[in-house]
């Protein structure tokens, strides 16, 4: 171990993060992830004091001794926002969309002149909807505006504001959903994989197990990269003897 050097710190790192259980067993790992900002806080403490009420050394402390509060705690914020790290600003999860082409025949709506109707499907394949007014059997189709990719119809003149029944196919889809406000605890484990920019020297802070949550509004419709934002209390996983380790090395 080296002397005494004094030198400054600020870390540039890759961050990394997965899933952990409560025996510290990690899963799979998604990074580099960018981060304006990690934090962490110390546990707060509750100090008891014993007081002297002698007379030479009256209302002076004579012990003081710091017995822990609230636990340390990490706050981490990110702007990199694939749909994984979105679910985790959003306090949700992940599921895959696989949906395979599918060809819907008479489904009923009442349409309004100059509203929206949400079909039961979206992703519309292109010139396959037709619209069928229910009395009469007369197409109207012309009459109404199809917004494909959302799944949207809508009567365009007073002839088109009638029950109808609407046929049309659906294209094949994937991509993911995020299932937002599902999991509002995120037990997680944080690597740093970075240097010292005062020194150029490698650091390395692995976090065991941080239990996350998400602790800000997400706004989706802003002028700025929307950034994400986790907090939680940092737990010592069994057999060791501090919930996080930070190697500065030579």
């Amino acid at each position: 171990m080296p002397g005494y050097n004094d030198t400054g710190l600020i870390v540039a790192g890759d961050v990394f993060m997965g899933e952990v259980d409560s025996d510290g067993n990690v899963g799979a790992l998604r990074g580099p992830i960018n981060v304006p900002s990690l934090a962490i806080t110390p546990n707060t403490v509750e100090t008891i004091e014993r007081q002297s009420y002698k007379k030479a050394t009256y209302g002076q402390t004579l012990d003081a001794v710091n017995l822990p509060n609230e636990a340390a705690n990490l706050t981490i914020q990110f702007d990199s926002l694939p749909a994984i790290q979105l679910a985790e600003a959003l306090a949700g999860k992940t599921v895959a969309i696989d949906d395979a082409a599918d060809t819907i025949t008479g489904e009923a709506h009442t349409l309004e002149e100059g509203l929206w109707i949400k079909l039961a499907h979206s992703n519309l394949a292109e010139n396959s909807v037709t619209v069928t007014a229910t009395t009469g059997s007369t197409d109207v189709t012309a009459d109404c505006t199809i917004d494909h990719a959302a799944g949207l119809v809508r009567a365009n003149t007073t002839a088109a504001a009638v029950d109808v029944t609407i046929d049309y196919d659906t294209d094949a889809t994937t991509g993911t959903r995020v299932l937002g406000a599902s999991e509002i605890s995120k037990p997680r484990f944080v690597m740093v994989e970075g240097i010292n920019l005062a020194t150029n020297k490698r650091v390395r802070v692995e976090i065991d197990r941080v239990v996350l949550s998400s602790d800000q509004a997400t706004e989706l419709m802003g002028r700025e990269f929307i950034n994400g934002q986790l907090t939680g209390s940092l737990v010592t996983l069994e057999g060791k003897q501090s919930p996080y380790t930070m190697d500065m090395y030579d």
